[in-house]
């Protein structure tokens, strides 16, 4: 079935095969397999041989999934070919091309009964902040899935674009629809800002993340509002009733020599827990590079935070992987404070 290619321009493609037989037992593997495939975005072209574009990644996926088909006793091979007898280039493409059509064409349906009925629930006055974060979190797993999609779209379906004029209208509904809230007074002086006032709120801030915002946004959700949404927007954009954040004009920002991490712990009251003010030294000095407290973690988490940067385009990925660096920074250095404060009565005791 696979062919080398003969000579030089005979093929436009490389392509990896898998090849694989399952045992009859567990019952759920067949499932499980069939899964996987269907993530990585692979097509079959005969019964158990699916294929994917040939590059480094899809080889790798491929390759766990051949050790993960072995270690539960069925038999697997990954090939590479320059073409598959039986079927041209152009026939593989477009199988490629008609299973991510049938993919976008239901993120797309989806979508537009979820537009529908929150059109529906506004118009007729029942479209209550429970249903509206319901919505909410219904769109972000839309968009999940479309992102999914979108990354194993090898050959540009047509109805990528579908999907994604989809997306943006189900976004726009749900951002019209949203009521606007009372703004909070503002504060008579830094730290009297009430957390109980800011549950469930959305807060705004400008696209592409990087460290103040990053580390504010992870604030917001740990110590600030328990159920956060959270919207990235262009410098001229503005959602109704969302809180912005390290935003000119906004009351969460830079403030003299603070950046906008360290103004939100002092507005909130938060500058005593332990672990943040340690975290808040080293935004500062990786956010305004003035050495001013000259945390020498500053270089390293700057670092990192540029690397992620550069390899998730998208802000939630960008601050889902971050959050976590942040909740293990915090958690270290509370256990240090916590040590520090253990030792200090046995010194006092010496020198007694």
């Amino acid at each position: 079935m696979l062919q080398k290619k003969q000579a030089q321009g005979t093929s436009k493609h490389e392509w990896i095969l898998l090849i694989h037989q399952l045992p009859p037992k567990p019952t759920n593997l067949r499932v499980r397999i069939w899964r996987k495939l269907q993530k990585l975005g692979a097509v079959a072209i005969k019964n158990s041989v699916y294929v994917l574009p040939a590059n480094e990644k899809t080889n790798e996926d491929f390759q766990w999934l051949k050790q993960e088909i072995e270690s539960a006793g069925g038999e697997a091979a990954v090939f590479r070919a320059g073409s598959v007898e039986g079927a041209t280039d152009d026939e593989i493409v477009a199988a490629f091309q008609r299973a991510r059509d049938e993919e976008f064409a239901a993120i797309t349906a989806e979508l537009d009964g979820l537009t529908g009925r929150v059109r529906e629930q506004s118009r007729t006055k029942h479209l209550s902040p429970a249903r509206l974060a319901a919505h909410e979190t219904e769109v972000d797993k839309l968009h999940a899935e479309l992102e999914r999609v979108i990354a194993n779209d090898f050959f540009g379906a047509r109805k990528r674009t579908d999907a994604l004029i989809a997306y943006e209208r189900c976004q726009k509904t749900i951002r019209l629809s949203q009521a606007p809230r009372k703004k909070s007074p503002p504060p008579s002086k830094p730290g009297t800002f009430n957390v109980a006032d800011y549950q469930q709120r959305r807060w705004m801030t400008r696209r592409h993340l990087h460290i103040d915002r990053l580390a504010s946004a992870w604030l917001i959700s740990q110590f600030i509002d328990k159920r956060p949404r959270f919207y990235f927007v262009e410098d001229n954009e503005t959602i109704e009733g969302a809180i912005p954040f390290d935003m000119f004009g906004a009351e969460f920002t830079h403030h003299g020599e603070d950046c906008t991490f360290e103004t939100m712990l002092k507005r909130f009251g938060l500058s005593h827990v332990r672990g943040l003010r340690e975290l808040a030294e080293i935004v500062h000095d990786i956010d305004l590079k003035d050495d001013k407290f000259n945390r020498l973690e500053a270089v390293g988490l700057g670092a990192i935070i540029d690397g992620l940067s550069e390899t998730l385009r998208d802000d939630r990925k960008l601050l889902q992987h971050s959050s976590i660096i942040f909740n293990g920074l915090f958690g270290l250095f509370g256990k240090q404070n916590n040590k520090s404060r253990k030792r200090s009565p046995k010194r006092t005791s010496r020198k007694k």
